[in-house]
């Protein structure tokens, strides 16, 4: 693999250049014309490489990008998927970013700019491994699969409707032994992570409406408060101990097995560090050591993402409002079901005496679980060896949702483990988003190995 690392390090300032100018697109949600640029800079990429490739078209939806190179001997070699994402988030107030949000600027070896981690950086990086190969060897020593989506941020409906409309080829697209997922990180300590399946989530609208019209303060002793229902409602939804108690919400959550703390026990989590970054005194219940990692990684959850009550961002009034709205989310662990949290909640909300109050759903995405008894983490681990001079860290979820259900449905013995150039500080859907250049020149490296390693062990 030397000659093919050499490649990397000889061209990783064309491939920045290449990844600056593939960030300046502003291909968010809604945006057609950066969502489109962004698909036609792959779609030339893809090309000058030499990947074939194709657009499945979506009604009413962004296209997904599938592509596929196989290696020398075809259908005798293993097969690797990589999914990815081409959508972005918004780059909110520009006044907080060191830099334009879509004009991507390397500053003491560090990338900044919308996307570059989230997901285009980790995304063009895999294409990048494959390009070094193919520039020294001619030929991959396994056969790989690409698969980009332009809906993520979204909740994946493109993805989901194409999956459901045409599911035959939906899974010849994503046949694999191997699907790696959309990114992992590099902690402050220099280990790279590989992330064993990705957690679920699902958001909603809860809304009231109490009156006609705002009226004043002073009648308050008779004109019912949307503010005050919709607070009373919330704290339905949550005991002082920090328990969700809509009924039933716990009953899918797996048991955490021998094997689950064997993994918790050994992954590393500086407690002392994260509570200084978050000026916190302690954790939520006071946790610690093995029980809060099972409350990091083996719990869901819920948080009021937001509140608004009376237009206090129009000035202060002195009023009983007749309007009310948050924004809740769960983040959901195997086996629980977004559609099942959905039903319990409107049945909790009816059933607490809420019936008034108006759910609207906002996306959602179900949890996979991939088992760490599988030869894919001894080839993880064996081919960051080659590039890390520490060892790889096993994750035993991802933390974020993503739609890995509909490959995990495809082909459930498929596994799906997320690793990638990201970084413990890459301030993913926040200001000043970022991505280290070493971190990223590694990463194209281990995807090399790992090639390689895949290659070596169906040999052996």
């Amino acid at each position: 693999m030397k000659k093919i690392f050499d490649y990397v390090d000889q061209n990783f300032d064309r491939m920045m250049e290449e990844m600056k100018e593939f960030c300046s697109h502003r291909s968010v949600a809604g945006d057609k014309t950066g969502l489109e640029e962004t698909r036609n800079w792959i779609d030339k990429k893809l090309s000058a490489v030499g990947i074939p490739h194709e657009f499945q078209k979506v009604e009413n939806g962004n296209d997904l990008i599938s592509a596929s190179v196989s290696g020398e001997d075809g259908d005798k070699h293993p097969s690797l998927l990589f999914y990815n994402h081409y959508d972005v988030v918004e780059e909110g107030k520009h006044e907080l970013w060191s830099n334009e949000p879509f004009g991507p600027v390397i500053r003491d070896g560090v990338l900044y700019g919308r996307g570059v981690s989230d997901n285009k950086g980790p995304l063009l990086s895999r294409i990048q491994a494959v390009e070094a190969i193919l520039a020294v060897e001619g030929k991959l020593p396994i056969n790989v699969k690409f698969l980009f989506e332009g809906d993520e941020e979204t909740s994946s409906p493109s993805l989901s409707k194409f999956s459901r409309e045409q599911s035959e080829k939906f899974k010849e697209l994503s046949k694999a032994d191997v699907c790696l997922w959309e990114n992992g990180r590099r902690d402050e300590e220099g280990r790279p992570w590989a992330r064993f399946g990705v957690r679920g989530s699902v958001s909603f609208e809860l809304s009231v409406e109490t009156a006609k019209k705002d009226v004043h303060a002073r009648m308050g002793t008779y004109v019912p408060s949307a503010s005050w229902r919709l607070v009373w409602a919330l704290a339905s939804l949550k005991s002082a101990d920090e328990r969700i108690t809509i009924e039933g919400f716990y009953d899918d959550v797996l048991p955490v097995t021998k094997k689950d703390e064997e993994i918790l026990n050994a992954f590393p989590y500086n407690e002392k560090s994260q509570l200084e970054k978050l000026g916190l005194t302690s954790f939520l219940r006071g946790s610690s050591g093995l029980e809060l990692k099972k409350q990091i990684y083996m719990e869901p959850s819920m948080s009021v993402c937001g509140l608004e009550a009376g237009e206090l961002y129009n000035g202060a009034r002195g009023i009983v409002p007749h309007k009310a709205y948050a924004r809740i989310g769960f983040y959901l662990v195997a086996n629980q079901s977004p559609d099942k949290v959905e039903e319990q909640l409107r049945e909790h909300l009816k059933k607490h005496g809420f019936g008034d109050v108006k759910v609207v759903r906002r996306g959602g995405n179900t949890p996979v679980r991939t088992s760490v008894d599988i030869p894919l983490k001894e080839w993880l681990e064996h081919s960051a060896a080659e590039v890390y001079d520490k060892p790889m860290v096993i994750e035993p979820t991802a933390l974020g949702g993503g739609p890995a259900i509909y490959f995990h449905r495809a082909w459930p013995d498929m596994p799906i483990v997320g690793v990638g150039p990201g970084n413990t500080n890459a301030n993913h859907h926040a200001p000043n988003e970022n991505m280290k250049l070493d971190d990223y020149k590694a990463s194209i490296k281990h995807m090399i190995a790992l090639m390689y390693e895949m290659e070596k062990q169906d040999r052996e």
